[in-house]
């Protein structure tokens, strides 16, 4: 039995749970972390010693860590490639995601507009952020037009970059126009999986004065 333990509020949950479902995996989600609590427990520091979710059980052992559990269920159950080129290939872009995507859209955006009361905005962080994700989805972009991404079975790069896309097209920030990045968002919406465990409303995280 796979245990996934975290809140299906955060950004780092909802990509494995919906790579969890989309494999057809028997699964069990636990709330915890955030208004839930949990995470300073003795067991669950076992498991994420930094009390951060998500932490995932397969079996008898652990994982934490939302890019390694992502990779460990893809080898495992996903089809990953075998072959390290293969894998690096798509590696290489679901670590872009981790490393580009997510400081830039939920370290900031996703912080600034929903964890922070507007008069207390970093709007030059805010703009960094926006010219960050310009570039990066520029290459992201080009991934799409070469069927990278959603170019059939869904891939790890698919997980981690598809996975941060509902906040990044429902958050109120500037965005350029990337019309093949649309079409490609609009196409995972229609999936069952994703609608259930990514398109989950953010909202109500809101702080006082957001």
């Amino acid at each position: 039995m796979i245990t996934l333990h975290g809140r299906i509020t955060s950004a780092n949950v909802q990509p494995v749970a919906w790579c969890l479902q989309e494999l057809g995996l028997d699964f069990e989600r636990l709330d915890v972390g955030g208004p839930f609590g949990g995470t300073g427990k003795d067991e669950y520091r076992a498991m994420s010693p930094l009390g951060l979710v998500p932490a995932l059980t397969d079996g008898d052992q652990s994982l934490s860590e939302c890019a390694t559990i992502l990779r460990y269920l893809m080898r495992k159950y996903g089809g990953h490639p075998t072959d390290p080129m293969a894998a690096a290939q798509i590696e290489r872009w679901a670590d872009m995601a981790r490393g580009h995507i997510y400081p830039a859209l939920i370290s900031c955006i996703f912080l600034q507009f929903v964890r922070t009361p507007a008069g207390e905005r970093d709007h030059a962080a805010i703009r960094q952020a926006e010219a960050s994700l310009v570039q990066v989805m520029t290459v992201v972009e080009a991934l799409i037009e070469r069927a990278v991404l959603g170019g059939g079975n869904l891939t790890l790069a698919d997980y981690q970059i598809g996975g941060l896309l509902y906040r990044y097209f429902e958050l109120p920030f500037e965005r350029a126009e990337f019309p093949g990045l649309k079409a490609y968002y609009e196409r995972l919406c229609a999936r069952p999986a994703y609608q259930e465990q990514v398109m989950i409303d953010f909202w109500g995280m809101k702080v006082e004065g957001a």
